[in-house]
């Protein structure tokens, strides 16, 4: 018999841009959720303070 891994669902210690694959930065909160930026492709994550709501995903506005 074979076994399974089981998954690890842990929250990361480190979120890492799904583009640059580098760490981003806490910036602020807004409108209730975690407002996390990659400073190098402005991506940015709206994490709500509720783990099980959803995850927002968009870019910043150019500079």
């Amino acid at each position: 018999m074979t076994k399974i891994p089981l998954v690890d669902d842990t929250a990361p210690e480190i979120l890492q841009c799904t583009t640059c694959l580098l760490p981003m930065q806490y910036q602020t909160i807004k409108g209730g959720k975690f407002l996390w930026q990659c400073f190098k492709c402005a991506k940015q994550y709206l994490i709500s303070k509720n783990m099980d709501d959803d995850m927002e995903e968009s870019w910043s506005p150019p500079r």
